[in-house]
C-alpha cells in the first residue's frame, strides 16, 4: 500500500509541475498595449468632504500612450496595507479588464499601485509619483485629490 501511495502522490506532482502556466502568471504589465485598450476607466474614492471623481476616456485617445509608458515601466515593490484611494481600469479588445488600485504614498519620490488581473491581485508595484501625476493631469484628472496625498 506504500508504495501505491507514492506512485500516486509522484503522478499528482508530476501532473501539476506540467501544468501550463495560468494566464495570471504572465507579466500583466507586457499585456498593457496601448492599441488592446477599448476603455480607460479612472475613478478616485470619495472621502471626507470630497466626491471623489470619475472619467472614462477612449482606448484611442493618444494621451493613453503615456499612462500606459509610466504603468509599464513600475517596479516591483513590497506589500501594502492600506485601502486602494482609486483605480485605473483598462478595458481590453478582449474584455479583459486589467485595473491598477492605487494607493497612498509612502515613500519620497514615488506611487505605489496594487496591480489587479480582473478581480485578482498579482502583485504591487511602484512608480515616480512625478511621472504619474503629470501622465495623470493630462488626463483631466485632478491631482490635488486627496487620493495623491502623502
Amino acid at each position: 500500500m506504500r508504495i501505491e501511495n507514492r506512485i500516486l502522490t509522484l503522478v499528482l506532482v508530476s501532473i501539476v509541475l506540467c501544468q501550463p502556466a495560468a494566464a495570471g502568471d504572465a507579466d500583466l504589465l507586457t499585456v498593457l498595449v496601448t492599441e488592446e485598450i477599448e476603455s480607460l476607466r479612472i475613478n478616485l474614492n470619495p472621502w471626507g468632504p470630497h466626491l471623489g471623481f470619475e472619467i472614462e476616456i477612449d482606448g484611442e485617445d493618444p494621451r493613453i500612450a503615456a499612462l500606459v509608458s509610466v504603468i509599464s515601466n513600475a517596479e516591483p515593490s513590497q506589500g501594502h496595507k492600506c485601502a486602494n484611494r482609486g483605480a485605473l481600469r483598462f478595458r481590453l479588445s478582449d474584455d479583459e479588464v486589467i485595473t491598477a488600485g492605487l494607493l497612498p504614498s509612502h515613500t519620497e519620490g514615488f506611487y505605489q499601485f496594487r496591480l489587479y488581473d480582473g478581480d485578482r491581485l498579482e502583485g504591487v508595484y511602484r512608480v515616480r509619483r512625478a511621472a504619474l501625476l503629470a501622465v495623470l493631469e493630462g488626463l483631466g484628472v485632478p491631482v490635488d485629490d486627496p487620493a495623491f496625498s502623502d
